[in-house]
Protein backbone atom coordinates (compact mmCIF):
# COMPACT_ATOMS: atom_id res chain seq x y z
CA UNK A 1 0.00 0.00 0.00
CA UNK A 2 1.28 3.45 -0.92
CA UNK A 3 2.19 5.84 1.90
CA UNK A 4 1.46 9.52 1.34
CA UNK A 5 3.44 12.53 2.57
CA UNK A 6 1.49 15.78 1.98
CA UNK A 7 3.36 18.82 0.68
CA UNK A 8 2.41 21.89 2.74
CA UNK A 9 0.34 24.56 0.96
CA UNK A 10 0.22 22.57 -2.30
CA UNK A 11 -3.55 22.04 -2.39
CA UNK A 12 -3.69 18.26 -2.37
CA UNK A 13 -0.23 17.44 -3.79
CA UNK A 14 1.80 14.80 -1.99
CA UNK A 15 4.82 12.52 -2.23
CA UNK A 16 4.32 8.79 -1.96
CA UNK A 17 6.13 5.47 -2.00
CA UNK A 18 4.87 2.60 -4.16
CA UNK A 19 5.96 -0.99 -4.54
CA UNK A 20 7.52 -2.37 -7.72
CA UNK A 21 4.95 -3.64 -10.21
CA UNK A 22 2.55 -0.74 -9.65
CA UNK A 23 1.39 0.61 -13.02
CA UNK A 24 0.74 -0.56 -16.58
CA UNK A 25 3.97 0.49 -18.31
CA UNK A 26 6.71 -2.06 -19.14
CA UNK A 27 9.07 -0.17 -16.82
CA UNK A 28 6.62 -0.57 -13.92
CA UNK A 29 8.63 -3.68 -13.01
CA UNK A 30 11.30 -1.29 -11.66
CA UNK A 31 11.16 -0.21 -8.02
CA UNK A 32 10.50 3.54 -8.11
CA UNK A 33 11.81 6.22 -5.79
CA UNK A 34 9.47 8.92 -4.42
CA UNK A 35 6.65 9.84 -6.77
CA UNK A 36 4.30 12.81 -6.94
CA UNK A 37 0.55 12.57 -6.63
CA UNK A 38 -2.26 15.12 -6.79
CA UNK A 39 -5.71 14.17 -5.59
CA UNK A 40 -6.35 10.71 -7.06
CA UNK A 41 -3.80 11.12 -9.87
CA UNK A 42 -0.32 9.59 -9.99
CA UNK A 43 1.81 12.24 -11.70
CA UNK A 44 4.76 9.89 -12.25
CA UNK A 45 3.29 7.82 -15.13
CA UNK A 46 6.28 5.84 -16.46
CA UNK A 47 8.79 8.03 -14.62
CA UNK A 48 10.81 6.22 -11.95
CA UNK A 49 10.36 8.93 -9.32
CA UNK A 50 12.84 11.01 -7.35
CA UNK A 51 16.14 9.48 -6.28
CA UNK A 52 16.39 6.20 -8.20
CA UNK A 53 19.84 4.54 -8.54
CA UNK A 54 20.91 2.82 -11.77
CA UNK A 55 24.17 1.00 -12.47
CA UNK A 56 25.91 0.48 -15.79
CA UNK A 57 27.79 -2.80 -15.56
CA UNK A 58 29.62 -4.10 -18.62
CA UNK A 59 27.06 -3.94 -21.46
CA UNK A 60 24.04 -4.03 -19.15
CA UNK A 61 21.98 -1.45 -17.30
CA UNK A 62 20.89 -2.63 -13.85
CA UNK A 63 17.85 -1.26 -11.99
CA UNK A 64 16.41 -1.97 -8.54
CA UNK A 65 13.64 -4.56 -8.47
CA UNK A 66 12.63 -3.98 -4.85
CA UNK A 67 13.51 -2.04 -1.72
CA UNK A 68 13.33 -2.20 2.05
CA UNK A 69 12.15 1.02 3.69
CA UNK A 70 11.65 2.55 7.11
CA UNK A 71 10.06 5.90 7.97
CA UNK A 72 10.54 8.24 10.92
CA UNK A 73 8.53 11.44 11.48
CA UNK A 74 9.44 14.12 14.02
CA UNK A 75 8.65 17.84 14.38
CA UNK A 76 7.27 18.12 10.86
CA UNK A 77 10.21 16.29 9.27
CA UNK A 78 9.90 12.93 7.56
CA UNK A 79 12.92 10.69 7.04
CA UNK A 80 12.58 7.73 4.69
CA UNK A 81 15.45 5.25 4.58
CA UNK A 82 15.67 2.73 1.75
CA UNK A 83 17.89 -0.12 0.64
CA UNK A 84 17.50 -0.74 -3.09
CA UNK A 85 18.04 -4.30 -4.29
CA UNK A 86 19.91 -4.00 -7.61
CA UNK A 87 18.62 -7.10 -9.34
CA UNK A 88 16.87 -6.12 -12.59
CA UNK A 89 18.71 -6.17 -15.89
CA UNK A 90 17.41 -4.33 -18.95
CA UNK A 91 17.41 -6.88 -21.77
CA UNK A 92 15.67 -7.77 -25.00
CA UNK A 93 13.41 -10.74 -25.62
CA UNK A 94 12.09 -12.45 -28.72
CA UNK A 95 8.83 -14.34 -28.35
CA UNK A 96 9.28 -14.48 -24.60
CA UNK A 97 12.87 -15.72 -24.69
CA UNK A 98 15.78 -13.52 -23.58
CA UNK A 99 18.15 -12.64 -26.43
CA UNK A 100 21.73 -13.61 -25.56
CA UNK A 101 23.52 -12.37 -28.67
CA UNK A 102 26.09 -9.70 -27.81
CA UNK A 103 25.68 -8.20 -31.27
CA UNK A 104 22.05 -7.31 -30.55
CA UNK A 105 23.02 -5.37 -27.42
CA UNK A 106 25.98 -3.76 -29.15
CA UNK A 107 23.63 -2.53 -31.89
CA UNK A 108 21.16 -1.29 -29.27
CA UNK A 109 23.89 0.64 -27.44
CA UNK A 110 25.15 2.15 -30.70
CA UNK A 111 21.67 3.35 -31.64
CA UNK A 112 21.20 4.75 -28.12
CA UNK A 113 24.52 6.59 -28.29
CA UNK A 114 23.65 8.19 -31.64
CA UNK A 115 20.19 9.05 -30.32
CA UNK A 116 21.67 10.83 -27.28
CA UNK A 117 24.51 12.65 -29.00
CA UNK A 118 22.91 13.66 -32.31
CA UNK A 119 19.48 15.26 -31.83
CA UNK A 120 19.01 15.74 -35.59
CA UNK A 121 18.74 11.95 -36.02
CA UNK A 122 16.43 11.23 -33.08
CA UNK A 123 13.13 10.99 -34.91
CA UNK A 124 14.65 8.77 -37.60
CA UNK A 125 16.35 6.50 -35.05
CA UNK A 126 13.23 6.18 -32.91
CA UNK A 127 11.08 5.27 -35.91
CA UNK A 128 13.69 2.86 -37.29
CA UNK A 129 14.16 1.21 -33.89
CA UNK A 130 10.41 0.62 -33.47
CA UNK A 131 10.12 -0.77 -37.00
CA UNK A 132 13.12 -3.08 -36.55
CA UNK A 133 11.85 -4.41 -33.21
CA UNK A 134 8.47 -5.11 -34.73
CA UNK A 135 9.99 -6.87 -37.74
CA UNK A 136 12.26 -9.03 -35.54
CA UNK A 137 9.56 -9.53 -32.90
CA UNK A 138 11.77 -7.99 -30.19
CA UNK A 139 10.69 -6.28 -26.99
CA UNK A 140 12.43 -4.56 -24.10
CA UNK A 141 12.12 -6.47 -20.82
CA UNK A 142 13.51 -6.38 -17.30
CA UNK A 143 14.78 -9.77 -16.18
CA UNK A 144 15.55 -10.68 -12.59
CA UNK A 145 19.13 -11.58 -11.78
CA UNK A 146 21.06 -12.42 -8.60
CA UNK A 147 21.28 -9.31 -6.43
CA UNK A 148 24.49 -7.43 -7.24
CA UNK A 149 24.35 -5.12 -4.24
CA UNK A 150 22.19 -3.01 -2.00
CA UNK A 151 22.34 0.75 -2.61
CA UNK A 152 21.35 2.73 0.48
CA UNK A 153 19.39 5.96 0.21
CA UNK A 154 17.74 8.44 2.56
CA UNK A 155 15.09 11.06 1.76
CA UNK A 156 14.55 13.82 4.30
CA UNK A 157 11.27 15.59 3.48
CA UNK A 158 11.21 19.09 4.94
CA UNK A 159 8.25 21.08 3.67
CA UNK A 160 8.83 21.54 -0.05
CA UNK A 161 12.45 20.29 -0.03
CA UNK A 162 13.72 16.72 -0.26
CA UNK A 163 17.32 16.14 0.84
CA UNK A 164 18.59 12.96 -0.80
CA UNK A 165 21.71 11.02 0.15
CA UNK A 166 23.13 7.81 -1.34
CA UNK A 167 25.78 5.33 -0.26
CA UNK A 168 27.23 3.01 -2.90
CA UNK A 169 29.15 -0.22 -2.38
CA UNK A 170 32.13 -1.12 -4.56
CA UNK A 171 30.86 -3.20 -7.49
CA UNK A 172 33.15 -5.06 -9.89
CA UNK A 173 32.69 -4.06 -13.51
CA UNK A 174 30.64 -0.94 -12.77
CA UNK A 175 31.23 1.68 -15.48
CA UNK A 176 28.86 4.41 -14.34
CA UNK A 177 26.31 5.30 -11.66
CA UNK A 178 23.18 7.25 -12.59
CA UNK A 179 20.68 8.90 -10.25
CA UNK A 180 17.31 9.45 -11.93
CA UNK A 181 14.68 12.01 -10.93
CA UNK A 182 11.63 11.52 -13.13
CA UNK A 183 7.91 12.23 -13.16
CA UNK A 184 5.30 11.88 -15.91
CA UNK A 185 5.86 13.34 -19.39
CA UNK A 186 2.21 14.24 -19.99
CA UNK A 187 2.23 16.47 -16.92
CA UNK A 188 5.80 17.78 -16.80
CA UNK A 189 6.19 18.89 -20.40
CA UNK A 190 8.17 22.12 -19.94
CA UNK A 191 11.86 22.59 -19.05
CA UNK A 192 13.62 25.75 -17.89
CA UNK A 193 16.97 26.56 -16.31
CA UNK A 194 18.93 29.39 -14.74
CA UNK A 195 20.58 30.23 -18.08
CA UNK A 196 17.18 31.31 -19.38
CA UNK A 197 16.59 28.27 -21.58
CA UNK A 198 12.92 27.25 -21.92
CA UNK A 199 11.93 24.14 -23.89
CA UNK A 200 8.60 22.42 -24.37
CA UNK A 201 7.62 18.94 -25.52
CA UNK A 202 9.90 17.18 -28.01
CA UNK A 203 12.33 20.10 -28.03
CA UNK A 204 13.51 19.03 -24.55
CA UNK A 205 15.28 16.02 -26.08
CA UNK A 206 15.87 12.61 -24.53
CA UNK A 207 19.36 12.99 -23.01
CA UNK A 208 21.08 16.38 -23.10
CA UNK A 209 23.76 17.60 -20.71
CA UNK A 210 22.94 20.66 -18.59
CA UNK A 211 25.50 23.42 -18.05
CA UNK A 212 23.22 25.76 -16.07
CA UNK A 213 23.51 25.93 -12.29
CA UNK A 214 19.95 24.76 -11.71
CA UNK A 215 17.20 23.24 -13.84
CA UNK A 216 13.46 22.63 -13.48
CA UNK A 217 10.56 20.72 -14.98
CA UNK A 218 7.13 22.36 -14.95
CA UNK A 219 3.61 20.96 -14.97
CA UNK A 220 1.62 23.91 -16.39
CA UNK A 221 -1.70 22.08 -15.98
CA UNK A 222 -1.41 21.80 -12.20
CA UNK A 223 1.04 24.65 -11.58
CA UNK A 224 3.72 22.37 -10.09
CA UNK A 225 7.48 22.22 -10.65
CA UNK A 226 10.56 20.43 -9.37
CA UNK A 227 14.11 21.79 -9.45
CA UNK A 228 17.63 20.41 -8.99
CA UNK A 229 21.05 22.08 -8.85
CA UNK A 230 24.31 20.98 -10.39
CA UNK A 231 26.54 19.13 -7.94
CA UNK A 232 30.34 19.05 -8.03
CA UNK A 233 31.73 15.71 -9.11
CA UNK A 234 28.77 14.85 -11.32
CA UNK A 235 27.33 15.59 -14.74
CA UNK A 236 23.71 16.64 -15.02
CA UNK A 237 21.30 15.73 -17.84
CA UNK A 238 17.72 16.46 -18.85
CA UNK A 239 15.33 14.31 -20.83
CA UNK A 240 11.75 13.62 -21.81
CA UNK A 241 10.19 10.81 -23.84
CA UNK A 242 6.55 10.20 -24.66
CA UNK A 243 5.26 7.21 -26.63
CA UNK A 244 1.73 5.92 -26.04
CA UNK A 245 1.69 2.80 -23.88
CA UNK A 246 5.47 2.60 -23.63
CA UNK A 247 7.26 5.80 -22.58
CA UNK A 248 6.05 8.73 -20.49
CA UNK A 249 8.83 10.32 -18.44
CA UNK A 250 10.40 13.72 -17.88
CA UNK A 251 13.36 14.20 -15.63
CA UNK A 252 16.81 15.26 -14.51
CA UNK A 253 19.69 12.89 -13.89
CA UNK A 254 23.12 12.93 -12.28
CA UNK A 255 25.86 10.78 -13.82
CA UNK A 256 28.61 9.75 -11.40
CA UNK A 257 31.96 8.02 -11.44
CA UNK A 258 31.75 4.27 -10.65
CA UNK A 259 34.12 4.95 -7.72
CA UNK A 260 31.62 7.26 -6.01
CA UNK A 261 30.98 6.20 -2.41
CA UNK A 262 28.50 8.89 -1.33
CA UNK A 263 26.38 11.45 -3.17
CA UNK A 264 23.95 14.06 -1.82
CA UNK A 265 21.66 16.64 -3.42
CA UNK A 266 18.32 18.38 -2.85
CA UNK A 267 15.05 18.53 -4.79
CA UNK A 268 12.98 21.69 -4.49
CA UNK A 269 9.25 21.48 -5.15
CA UNK A 270 7.52 24.67 -6.15
CA UNK A 271 4.52 26.44 -7.60
CA UNK A 272 4.60 28.10 -11.02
Amino acid sequence: MAERYPIPNFNGAYLKTVEAGTGSFPASRIQKGLVLGLGNRDLSEEGVGFGLPVLKISSHVVFPGSWRTSTTEHNGLCLIKADFEMNLRAEMARRGKIVSSGLVYQARDTFSKIHREHPIFRKWISASSRALKKRLDLEDVFSEMPNLAYVSASYLICGTRIDVKFRFPAIDGCREIIILNEQGANWFDTYKDSDGLILKGEKIGSWNQIKAEDASFLDPTDGLMFSLKRVDGSRMFRGRELLAGSLAWSGLAYVLSPKTEEFAYSIELGRI
